[in-house]
């Protein structure tokens, strides 16, 4: 709504905050992983196209059997090579030699045999067994623990190095005679997403992986190299991962060093399956593995990505589809993805949605420029809204309310509890992107769906609220300014839609609604102005939409929607009819109403620390959104100026950071949960439900709707 040359941050911290700092050294400890409830670990979603199968467990030791189950249905494994569950490091070279073997990777506790693990290793019978890493890692009484269970034949070794780059290079020595490896992969031990992408890659080009510091050449890699005599090393991450320094170190023994990365260890896993495997984004029957980034998930798979000559590509333990992942899915097109570990519900369909196109978006759309490119644009916020349908549906519908000036789809959901049937609970609406350039709002909408839906099996206070509400989002409100705003790969802070007039382009599509449309200095009659009201109200297509939509919920002649808010940037405000007037009670509003407005956003605002105001204490708006709710159907409405408060510049106040949206779209997620509960009697606020919604009850959330 701010009348302001717009500016906000990229803030679309999509939920993943950073891939996670492994404190790992060659030789040292990784933290436990953090696994997921199991029962959020069940299912998997398929198409007419695309085959999704889930290898997992309740942790890294059960998923590692399930990928060994998996690649040896009826045992008879060769070799097995056995990992701490702790501090796999010293593993990470196994990968590609275990799949060179047609062997396994298994986990085991570092001191005493995972009894699963023993189990598996009955089952598979494998006439040797590696021990990767030192005593440290996997304790002596563990081998004699295997010998025992297994046959009195079976050959149990350790093979170990003073820490894991010395384990990478000994594996290597004893797998590779001299001469014989005309290429070498090089990882970090700190960078273990890196070394298990380029498992598969080594794999299929018979190669050996060793293991660097990030900053160092140790010795007994060095001494490695030397000894191999490669024609090339293919160093696997980007310079964070591997020092330029490292590079020139082994320019000096090999005679071609080639860097594989991208910006991070999902862009890098992407880079490798492009580079190395060709055959998986053209052949119908290509697969895809995709691990959490845990890490420890990935690695078992490795045996099994390369024996179907298939990348390994990572997600987040959320419901965020990293952008290099989804591209590399969707260069590929494949036919089958095997999950390994834990991938949450909405990834997984969009994965499915990705490669048999049921979740693309038919033309190309605008993105975002390479800085911010964590926001949604038009197409990703596309496929995550129907990815969530997919995942969730009985709790959500993606439907559309109409089209815009240049024919884009305005998109919606609705979510309740049984989302099939139209009920007579109350409504809540919420909308996003009036204003082009406003794009936090976008990423706050797509919040609050994930919040409604991830948390509903587990949130007794979110499980209420679907339960008794019916809940509209309307995502995008204007997608064809979005699409300009974004053009070239550059902002153009651009508010209005792109329809033509008056020899200018755009209007203001909250000043264009039909209640004191033009009344009262609040928007402007000149075309080429940022807040044109349009030559007439309801000249958009898009307040058309969002008119009609919001008639479509009179049933009986009651408008079913008691609550809203429209999300806008910037200021930190919550805003409540009236705008076209400074007057706080005007004859159009009743007092009643008013204290509800006033208690509604006094106590909002206490949640996220914003300002509650009357719209026009921030200036005049005439034709504007909230002000038409109000009037024409008696909805409690309000603005929602998002992060950030003044900064002084336009860029900062109207394009803030990708990095700031996590943390500023958690920030309303108890205001916008009591939005939703104040639908059930706006008016029990201010202690009249009696007086207002008799025959009505009225929901008392439980515990923690503040927090």
């Amino acid at each position: 709504m701010m009348m302001r040359p717009r500016f906000r941050f990229g803030a679309r911290a999509r939920l993943l905050t950073a891939l996670g700092v492994f404190a790992l050294i060659c030789g040292g400890v990784e933290p436990p992983v953090v696994r997921a409830d199991p029962a959020q670990l069940a299912g998997a979603f398929g198409s007419s196209t695309v085959t999704t199968e889930r290898l997992g467990g309740t942790d890294q030791y059960a998923v590692a059997v399930a990928i060994s189950q998996r690649l040896f249905p009826h045992g008879g494994a060769p070799v097995v090579y056995l990992a701490g569950g702790q501090n796999y490091a010293d593993a990470l070279a196994a990968g590609p030699i275990a799949a060179r073997e047609d062997g396994a990777i298994l986990y085991t506790a570092g001191s005493s045999l995972t009894a699963a693990v023993g189990r598996e290793l009955v089952r598979l019978a494998p006439a040797r067994v590696e021990v990767m890493g030192g005593a440290s890692v996997i304790a002596d009484n563990v081998l004699d623990q295997v010998a025992t269970i297994l046959a009195p034949t079976t050959v149990v070794e350790r093979v170990a190095g003073s820490d894991a780059c010395g384990t990478a290079a000994a594996l290597s020595a004893r797998s590779f005679g001299r001469s014989a490896a005309s290429t070498v992969f090089v990882a970090s031990a700190q960078s273990p997403a890196d070394a298990i992408a380029a498992g598969p890659a080594a794999a299929q080009l018979g190669s050996p992986l060793l293991l660097v510091n990030a900053t160092s050449l140790p010795a007994t890699t060095a001494a490695e190299l030397v000894r191999l005599e490669p024609d090339r090393v293919f160093v696997v991450g980007n310079a964070s991962a591997v020092s330029d320094e490292v590079l020139n170190a082994i320019e000096l023994i090999v005679p071609e060093t080639v860097r594989v990365s991208g910006a991070d260890a999902y862009a890098t896993a992407g880079a490798v399956a492009a580079r190395f495997l060709p055959r998986a984004a053209t052949e119908v029957a290509a697969e895809v593995m995709a691990g959490a980034l845990g890490y420890a998930d990935g690695l078992p798979a490795v045996p099994l990505a390369a024996a179907r000559q298939a990348p390994i590509l990572f997600v987040p333990a959320n419901d965020v589809l990293p952008n290099p992942t989804r591209d590399a899915i969707v260069a590929a097109r494949p036919s089958r993805f095997v999950i390994a570990g834990s991938v949450s519900e909405v990834v997984r369909a969009q994965l499915v949605g990705f490669s048999d196109g049921r979740l693309t978006v038919p033309a190309p759309t605008p993105a975002y420029p390479a800085y911010d490119s964590g926001y949604h644009d038009y197409g990703e916020m596309v496929t995550l809204i129907k990815a969530t349908e997919i995942a969730y549906p009985t709790l959500v519908h993606v439907f559309s309310i109409g089209k815009s000036y240049e024919g884009r789809d305005i998109w919606a959901a609705k979510i309740s509890e049984n989302v099939s049937i139209d009920t007579d609970e109350p409504g809540v609406l919420v909308d996003a992107l009036h204003h082009a350039d406003e794009h936090l709002g976008v990423e706050q909408a797509l919040y609050l769906l994930a919040t409604l839906t991830s948390g509903y099996a587990t949130d007794p206070t979110v499980h209420q609220l679907v339960d008794s509400r019916v809940i509209w989002i309307v995502f995008a409100l204007n997608p064809d300014g979005w699409a300009y705003d974004l053009s070239g790969g550059q902002y153009h802070y651009w508010r209005k839609n792109r329809q033509p007039y008056g020899g200018y382009y755009g209007t203001d599509i909250n000043r264009n609604y039909g209640y004191r449309w033009a009344c009262c200095g609040g928007s402007s009659s000149r075309p080429l102005a940022y807040n044109f009201h349009g030559p007439s109200a309801w000249s958009t297509p898009e307040a058309r939409a969002l008119r009609d939509f919001v008639a479509s919920r009179v049933v009986n002649g009651v408008e079913q929607i008691k609550t809203h808010v429209t999300l806008h940037v910037n200021g930190e405000l919550i805003l409540y009819p009236y705008g076209y007037t400074k007057t706080a009670l005007p004859s159009d509003m009743k007092a009643d109403d008013y204290a509800v407005f006033v208690k509604m956003a006094q106590t909002m605002a206490h949640m996220n620390g914003y300002t509650a105001e009357q719209s026009s204490h921030l200036y005049i708006t005439d034709g504007d959104e909230i002000d038409w709710l109000y009037h024409q159907y008696g909805i409690f409405s309000f603005t929602f100026e998002l992060y950030p408060k003044e900064l002084g510049s336009l860029t900062a106040d109207v394009y803030p950071p990708y990095s700031v949206v996590a943390t500023q779209t958690a920030r309303n997620r108890g205001a916008l949960l009591y939005l939703i509960y104040a639908a059930g009697c706006p008016y029990a606020v201010i202690g009249k439900a009696a007086q207002y919604c008799s025959g009505s009850p009225v929901v008392t959330p439980s515990s923690g709707l503040l927090g």
